[in-house]
């Protein structure tokens, strides 16, 4: 019998009507972004609320489209209201919303507000905490990532695809609306399961890395009409999931947590790093010292403060 985490579940006006909040896990008033814990279909569940970018095509119609103002500051020349907008069959969607159902502890400590500590992660301290953390994961969480590669999910959303071993397929990332090009979020996975993290990365995957900007920027211009010198190409250390991946955003993106320093590691600058390495012995990226921000909720924050990696002053 399977169980309720493996049954297909319905995702509707009617279901999400019965999604009961427990807590806000954290929330960011700038972008109108907020995360909410609760359960959906006796499941834990993380629904997260966006309100969606207005396009600038879109400004006329919204302010043909009001049906009522409240008007809260009016001293002439500044002007401030609330304003609600009138329901019609082709008004451009209010709210984004994703769902993570079932959530792990590993999603809800994702996107928990929490406290921050720089690390500093050497080799050593990479093979004695990192890469058992990273070997400890259970395979089938990273299911959806298999299921897109093996084309049984998301099919209709590719925007490329290499085949083979070698391979890589473009998507839309969940972050993006698809709405504001300004706003523009692609996720580049790669087909083998042998690279984990960029510190896998070697002078051989130099064509691969390549071979992914060029299909990024042919496929980026042939679809939205985006120059490459308008696209920031990055990996993130730590990743939020073991499968080698890139970010691809324009960069007039609002800036997240995952562009800050630290986390974001320029494309570029890996394979320049790389064509450094000798290919003889272990990559400058394999040898680096990295330091960046972990969040005392993440997986890994125990052991790297064990073992000396986190600094209390």
């Amino acid at each position: 019998m399977s169980s309720p985490s493996t049954l297909p579940l319905e995702i509707s006006t009617s279901s999400l009507s019965t999604f009961t909040p427990t807590r806000i896990l954290s929330e960011i008033t700038s972008t109108g972004s907020i995360y909410v814990l609760g359960t959906l279909h006796d499941l834990p569940t993380i629904v997260h609320l966006q309100k969606t970018v207005l396009g600038s095509d879109k400004v006329g119609e919204s302010l043909r489209g009001l049906e009522r103002l409240n008007v809260f500051l009016e001293n002439q020349p500044y002007f401030s209201t609330h304003a609600w907008l009138r329901p019609t069959p082709d008004r451009s969607p209010d709210l984004q919303i994703k769902i993570i159902c079932p959530a792990t502890e590993t999603h809800i400590n994702k996107y928990s507000e929490q406290e921050r500590y720089m690390v500093h992660e050497t080799p050593e301290i990479y093979e004695k905490v990192v890469l058992e953390y990273i070997n400890g994961f259970d395979e089938s969480r990273l299911g959806w990532v298999y299921a897109i590669l093996d084309g049984k999910k998301e099919a209709e959303r590719i925007l490329y695809r290499k085949q083979g071993e070698d391979g890589f397929v473009i998507l839309p990332d969940l972050k993006w609306d698809q709405t504001s090009m300004n706003a523009l979020y692609l996720t580049v996975l790669v087909q083998t399961r042998s690279i984990k993290s960029l510190r896998d990365l070697t002078p051989s995957h130099v064509p691969l890395l390549n071979n992914i900007k060029e299909a990024v920027s042919q496929t980026v211009k042939e679809k939205y009409g985006v120059g490459s010198n308008k696209l920031r190409l990055f990996v993130h250390y730590q990743p939020s999931y073991y499968h080698f991946h890139v970010h691809v955003v324009h960069i007039d993106a609002e800036p997240t947590n995952g562009m800050a320093v630290g986390q974001a590691h320029m494309l570029d600058d890996l394979i320049t790093l790389l064509q450094l390495s000798s290919s003889a012995g272990p990559s400058i990226l394999a040898q680096k010292t990295y330091t960046y921000p972990l969040g005392v909720e993440h997986g890994l924050f125990s052991g790297m403060k064990d073992a000396g990696a986190i600094t209390f002053d």
